[in-house]
């Protein structure tokens, strides 16, 4: 009778007379799959970040009136609900004698492999043209990182990328420098990275060849650069105080950045007391960007397409043999692997260092 959680799993209900219009048939209830999100256009599924593309929920073709489920059901699962109830208007107690209403459903199943049979042509409507992309989204699981957007090598102006579509990890080229995308921090700012390092930086030349590097930028994308504050006084964690994730590789993660709470808290934000600029990113920076679908999954993705150690703002210290450390990522040449978090010294030496300088831009 449409009463919310009338049913429970293993009821059975025999339509058999029948009970109610239709086909006469006996059916048991099963738990039905929780919605990531609610229902919604397909022109609102197209905004979506592209690591979110695929999942539990309804996406709905409004030029057809055609509802898709946003992933591949396994066997013995069912969808969440699209409508949970019909509502009837005040107007609808004016109409005169008995009626009864009812929404007719016409569903349609198809294994992956015929993914194409709904984008038949069909004379009475014409499908959304994302919907081949759903589709597709669909049947692979997953859609890629730079749907919706120019190719990673596609060397384009700021105005050709959308941003908000972007999911961390994803590469692109923008005014002649190529970029990895970090995080999509709200308000319409988000976090980059330039993807390669520039080689041959000392971390007393650190933030000298930084302000270089952004005042050569070409002035579209300096445009859209928010102002941020670092630190003067960088915080300070040393490499022998910090407990490692296990399970992930070596010097992955700390798991112990909260006890200091200086170096927790030198998160790279948007702050209007600050000045529009480029910057390195902080040790709580990576921390908070590495991990499942976050910008840096792997020790390799945090040491792909860079050769030499890269620095972070973050000091490391004066250990017990007196030598002055600074945070950084590792790269080729070190007994630790590629991507593991570092703890280097002799801060003048440029051999074998990176900078990678990092934007929050606005669109």
């Amino acid at each position: 009778d449409g009463t919310d959680a009338y049913w429970s799993s293993g009821d059975s209900f025999d339509n058999s007379g029948p009970v109610w219009p239709g086909e006469e048939v006996s059916h048991d209830a099963a738990q039905n799959l929780q919605q990531d999100r609610a229902p919604m256009t397909m022109s609102q599924w197209a905004a979506l970040p592209n690591n979110l593309k695929v999942g539990n929920f309804w996406v709905i073709d409004h030029q057809t009136g055609w509802a898709y489920w946003a992933n591949q059901l396994q066997a013995g699962e069912t969808t969440s609900y699209l409508l949970d109830a019909a509502q009837m208007t005040a107007a609808a107690n004016a109409i005169p004698g008995e009626y009864y209403y009812g929404i007719h459903v016409d569903g349609q199943l198809i294994s992956p492999d015929r993914i194409n049979d709904f984008l038949a042509a069909d004379p009475n409507y014409t499908h959304h043209t994302d919907l081949s992309d759903f589709l597709t989204a669909v049947q692979t699981g997953s859609i890629d990182n730079n749907w919706g957007n120019p190719g990673p090598d596609d060397n384009v102006q700021p105005d050709q990328i959308n941003f908000s579509i972007m999911a961390p990890g994803t590469i692109f080229t923008m005014a002649n420098e190529q970029y990895r995308y970090l995080e999509n921090q709200g308000g319409g700012n988000h976090l980059i990275i330039r993807n390669e390092g520039i080689t041959n930086v000392s971390w007393v030349n650190q933030e000298t060849r930084t302000n270089e590097w952004y005042d050569a930028l070409d002035t579209t994308v300096r445009a859209m650069v928010r102002p941020v504050v670092i630190p003067e006084a960088e915080p300070v964690m040393l490499d022998s105080d910090v407990t490692w994730m296990t399970g992930h590789g070596t010097r992955w993660l700390p798991t112990n950045i909260e006890d200091f709470p200086e170096v927790a808290n030198d998160v790279s934000r948007v702050d209007t007391s600050g000045s529009s600029r480029a910057f390195s990113l902080s040790l709580a920076d990576i921390v908070r960007l590495s991990g499942p679908e976050r910008a840096f999954t792997n020790l390799e993705s945090r040491g792909a397409d860079v050769t030499f150690n890269w620095w972070l703002r973050t000091r490391g210290g004066i250990e017990g043999d007196s030598t002055v450390r600074q945070w950084g990522i590792t790269g080729l040449g070190s007994t630790n692997p590629r991507g593991s978090v570092g703890g280097y010294h002799m801060l003048g030496i440029a051999t074998g260092r990176a900078l990678r300088p990092a934007l929050i831009v606005h669109q």
